[in-house]
């Protein structure tokens, strides 16, 4: 009998949360209001989602287009207008103990955005803000791109690339790296899948479904672990505010080249603090014509959907969500590969489905050291078939429960951050013909901290990670590593709307599962892979360098980066 181990940390932060909020400070709440409108006609928008970002409160604007937010604590904050099929308008507020602040906004049909993240640092920010290089993506955007698969609608970004096995497969290449140096997240959370093992596996999220995709290039392993050397992808589902009433979208796509169909609908009700969300997604893809023909077997089929529940109160909030993804595509020249050469077999299908479950929840505005506190549990059940013709030749397994919490500092003069803590825990096996690594429980635990010192036009960030990663294979040898990453940062304000920001990361990754106990022939990869249990942590240090400009009619941004990696 194989024991699995939790952290303790689990269970003293679900006593956190759950204890009574008790001794907020009251301090003397100033006053945020405007009216919304439609740029060029002056009309009054209603309904309209306005958010004070960091502290996660919102209101609707009303018949007249007015919004008002009161007792708001002094602070700087983003406040952020969205309304669906238009882009989201964002202002900056400094705001004094006891003062009125009147932010207009004019939302248009098309143009340049202020783009808000949450992945970089953790927090809610614009990228202009933030330190490190970040893209995103809003569900416009996606659906415009019409394609299936991860890899395949962030190809065009700048500074990714995408690895495939065919177009159900495609997975993100941030910056040249690939596979376990490329960490994959759906609302924050991992995505349970084991789609960084192999060239021909994908990963299950249904793009057509999402708010919006965040890409962070560059090293992000501070916060988000020891195996995002090159980069982080977040996939937003959204449902984090609360509005009154029902709110609902519809999309559909289609292609000829692929013979493509897909249409994805959800539905949202609000009624005072609670909100109840659930959306489903359908798409198709035939194979691919070319000019020189038909790419046989690169066809796929996605199917999935999403249901959950949540309170948004002022001082405290939970969501629970359960998300259900399933996902058969073909592998082209698969079994071409595997015959080598010489002759066509049946075709090699991927069978994917995963069960998700997330519990999501925390305070804010306590007003002491700790301003807020966010604690995220998601237990992912993943299971993928490798089919030649109908018969299974491999099955894949992961279990993984992982937990995260995070707690942000109240600004004290010019010094802001956050820090927290995080931990895995994964049950892997595979049986059949490329069972290549012997079933394996794997641990992790790290704690982290990133901490901002703001000289209003000059701005540094400092950080560090210490994440412990353990290995308990059925038959091979143990592992365990222990590291440190660290990373410093400066942004300087050049002019108006202008910046430079440079950014210094060292970044300790422990070695990946197949890396340390594969054994075999891998077609995927094209490789025959030999794991090296005596391997041990890689070291990358990477320097990065940007120049920025947002106005409201330009919008640039140029990055220079180099990174150096040793065992």
């Amino acid at each position: 009998m194989r024991r699995k181990k939790f952290s303790a940390s689990i269970i003293l932060a679900v006593l956190f949360l759950f204890a009574p909020a008790r001794g907020f400070a009251q301090t003397t709440g100033g006053t945020v209001r405007g009216t919304i409108t439609l740029a060029d006609a002056g009309t009054a928008l209603h309904n309209v989602i306005v958010n004070i970002v960091q502290l996660k409160r919102s209101a609707d604007t009303d018949e007249n287009g007015a919004y008002e937010f009161q007792n708001v604590p002094p602070g700087t904050y983003t406040i952020l207008a969205h309304m669906e099929g238009f882009p989201d308008a964002t202002q900056r507020v400094t705001l004094a103990a006891g003062a009125v602040a009147t932010l207009d906004f004019q939302m248009r049909l098309s143009g340049l955005r202020e783009e808000v993240t949450v992945t970089a640092t953790g927090s809610e920010q614009s990228t202009f803000e933030s330190f490190q290089a970040v893209t995103t993506l809003d569900s416009t955007r996606i659906s415009e791109e019409s394609h299936p698969s991860l890899g395949e609608v962030l190809e065009r970004e700048p500074g990714v690339a995408k690895r495939s096995f065919g177009p159900g497969s495609a997975r993100p290449v941030i910056r040249g790296f690939d596979g376990d140096r490329v960490l994959v997240l759906q609302d924050g959370a991992s995505t349970g899948s084991v789609g960084s093992q192999s060239g021909d596996h994908g990963e299950p999220i249904d793009v057509l479904s999402l708010e919006r995709l965040e890409v962070v290039k560059g090293p992000a392993t501070l916060l988000y672990g020891s195996n995002a050397v090159g980069g982080v992808v977040n996939a937003i589902t959204g449902h984090d505010y609360a509005h009154e009433g029902w709110r609902g979208y519809l999309t559909g796509v289609g292609g000829t080249t692929n013979a493509q169909g897909g249409v994805s609908a959800g539905v949202e009700y609000g009624r005072g603090k609670w909100m109840f969300w659930g959306n489903g997604s359908g798409q198709r893809t035939g194979d691919y014509d070319t000019p020189v023909g038909r790419i046989e077997n690169s066809n796929s089929r996605v199917g999935s959907g999403l249901g959950g529940f949540g309170r948004y109160g002022e001082k405290s909030f939970f969501s629970l969500t359960y998300g259900y993804d399933q996902r058969r595509y073909g592998v082209p020249f698969a079994s071409f590969i595997e015959s080598g050469g010489e002759e066509e077999g049946s075709n090699v299908d991927i069978a994917m489905r995963r069960h998700d479950l997330k519990f999501s929840g925390g305070f804010r505005e306590i007003g002491s050291f700790v301003d807020s506190f966010r604690l995220t549990l998601d237990y992912s059940d993943y299971q993928h078939k490798e089919l030649e013709g109908e018969a299974v030749g491999t099955t894949f397994n992961n279990q993984e429960f992982t937990y995260r919490g995070v707690f942000d500092q109240r600004k004290t003069g010019g010094l802001t951050g956050s820090f927290g803590f995080s931990g895995r825990h994964r049950d892997y096996a595979s049986t059949g013909a490329e069972a290549l690594a012997p079933p394996t429980i794997q641990n992790a635990f790290s704690v982290f901290t990133l901490q901002t010192i703001d000289l209003e036009r000059v701005q540094f960030q400092l950080g560090g990670r210490v994440e412990r990663n353990s290995y308990d294979p059925e038959v091979l040898q143990p592992r365990s590593f222990t590291g440190f990453s660290g990373a410093a940062g400066i942004r300087v304000g050049l002019w108006q709307n202008g910046a430079f920001v440079a950014n210094y990361t060292h970044s300790y990754r422990a070695p990946a599962l197949e890396e340390l106990y594969n054994n075999g022939p891998h077609v995927g990869n094209l490789t025959f892979e030999l794991g090296n249990t005596n391997l041990t942590r890689e070291r990358n240090d990477g320097v990065d360098f940007a120049l920025r400009h947002s106005s409201k009619r330009v919008r640039g941004e140029a990055n220079i980066y180099t990174s150096d990696s040793t065992p």
